[in-house]
């Protein structure tokens, strides 16, 4: 045995081979990196197979990665895993349900009662008798009136082709809604689409216009701010039209209301990637810094990062002088705890020119 090997008995010659790829990539631990430096500096032999594999590293690293042309900001993989994180947290909620819960429920009661009356069928008959008698005695005493008979409301539409003067739809009528439907249009009569937003509640309204009409607007920010009563699909139908009308200072505080406390990680990223392009608007820019900088999910970082270099491409490829930014992205690179999200900060700084 070497007097090195002696000195370090952690690290040996034949470990180097598997440590210099994880050596490359930056994933030892503090005191493993700090004994293998410690070898690299007495073994020429070691230290060349770790600078071969870090020029290895490297080049792999400046190449177009095919899964990059596909799925460059690693959306997808981050969308599909916070999806299945939500899907557990149901399925553990579930299963963590007090029996008592479904003992008191009317079909608990249902079924118990349903049981007694076939295998008890003496006592059946008894409360069959005795209820029968009764129906009959308050039968004869009471004259019952005919039930009145309320026809259901036909939905109430609102059409924008009229261009009132105000708003048509009230604020009870929104707060009344229970649920909401949002969805692209396209008139027989016509190849412009239109967009039409059903409201569902007791008197159920259906609004169709143009996606700049006051009232498509107010009912859209309305579902987009509500994330507890509306669901996610509507809220993400929501985005879909109010992106196009992104330049109203209006609608874009509602992107970003969206983008800081939408309960959905999908809707953040999709509020975000509907903001590009006005990084400028101090609102927005507050907005992708928290993003970047507080989110808990790696997709809705990544979404802020892309922003940032998507408003750069988008003003020529000028360097921003905003330290703010440079700083968040210099941070998420050390201690951003999702891969995905370091390289996305280190390739943003790259091209930054820092």
């Amino acid at each position: 045995m070497s007097d090195f090997q002696q000195n370090n008995p952690g690290i040996r010659c034949e470990d180097i081979e598997s440590l210099a790829v994880l050596y490359a990539c930056d994933e030892l631990d503090a005191g493993t990196r700090v004994g293998l430096e410690t070898h690299l500096a007495e073994c020429a032999a070691c230290a060349e197979i770790v600078a071969w594999e870090g020029r290895l590293q490297q080049a792999i690293s400046s190449l177009d990665q095919p899964a990059d042309s596909l799925d460059r900001s690693g959306l997808l993989l981050a969308q599909c895993r916070s999806e299945l994180a939500e899907a557990l947290d149901d399925e553990q909620a579930r299963a963590n349900r007090p029996a008592w819960r479904s003992f008191i429920s009317p079909p608990a009661w249902w079924a118990a009662l349903r049981d007694t009356l076939i295998y008890h069928p003496a006592m059946s008959m008894t409360v069959l008798v005795v209820v029968g008698f009764f129906a009959g005695v308050a039968g004869q005493r009471l004259r019952v009136s005919p039930p009145t008979v309320v026809p259901p409301q036909p939905p109430q539409t609102l059409s924008a082709s009229a261009k009132p003067d105000k708003p048509k739809l009230t604020d009870e009528q929104l707060q009344n809604a229970g649920s909401a439907h949002v969805a692209w249009v396209t008139p027989s009569d016509s190849r412009t689409p239109t967009v039409q937003v059903d409201l569902l509640s007791q008197t159920p309204m259906n609004i169709v216009g143009a996606p700049d009409d006051a009232d498509i607007q107010r009912a859209l920010t309305f579902v987009l701010k509500n994330g507890e009563r509306f669901d996610s699909d509507a809220r993400l139908d929501s985005l879909d039209v109010l992106r196009t009308r992104a330049a109203d200072s209006g609608v874009r505080q509602a992107l970003c209301a969206a983008a800081r406390m939408d309960p959905s990680p999908g809707v953040r990223i999709k509020a975000i990637e509907a903001l590009q392009g006005y990084e400028q608007d101090p609102d927005v820019r507050e907005t992708l810094l928290d993003a970047l900088q507080s989110d808990d999910d790696p997709g809705v970082r990544v979404a802020a990062i892309n922003s940032f270099v998507g408003g750069l491409r988008a003003e020529g490829g000028a360097v921003p002088s905003d330290a703010q930014i440079l700083d968040a992205l210099h941070d998420r690179l050390r201690n951003d705890p999702s891969r995905s999200v370091r390289l996305q900060s280190a390739a943003a700084l790259r091209e930054l020119g820092r």
